[in-house]
């Protein structure tokens, strides 16, 4: 259980797409030394790949939320990284997972379309034609609001 909301809390959104080839053993193991790192700093979030993308949600003290993305850019298993969402909240999206992670195939037809759609609208961006922000957050936050359900089991 990660420590009770606090001020001071922030969210960061990002996707990205992996360098090259994860096997699954590899990503058992990042999911493991991030819930151990995660469940230590306060952080709690979502962690989404499918297809070669992910998508995570990183919830928790501001410092904690912005040292944890330093080290994220710099892993070399990213690349096209693209930051969504970078803000202070009041609560938590997934308040009890350390790093939740949905697997693909826990992912229904629609949310696969879904995370196409999204990741299609963010890569769509660029810096002469911005897509309208509102737009992608409505469509991030429909679509992470989704993931809701497996926090509760």
């Amino acid at each position: 259980m990660a420590p009770a909301d606090q001020p001071g809390l922030h969210r960061l959104i990002y996707v990205s797409s992996v360098a090259g080839v994860l096997p699954a053993h590899q990503l058992d193991r990042i999911l493991l030394r991030s819930q151990a790192f995660n469940a230590s700093a306060g952080i709690t979030g979502l962690l989404l790949f499918h297809e070669g993308d992910f998508l995570q949600c990183i919830e928790g003290p501001g410092l904690a939320v912005h040292t944890l993305m330093e080290r994220i850019q710099r892993d070399r298993r990213h690349t096209n990284l693209d930051i969504l969402e970078s803000a202070a909240c009041e609560t938590r999206a997934f308040p009890d997972w350390p790093m939740g992670y949905v697997a693909p195939r826990n992912l229904s037809n629609g949310r696969r379309t879904h995370f196409a759609d999204l990741l299609a609208a963010t890569r769509a961006r660029t810096p002469a034609r911005p897509a309208p922000q509102t737009s992608i957050g409505d469509h991030l936050w429909s679509f992470l609001s989704s993931f809701r359900e497996f926090a509760a089991v």
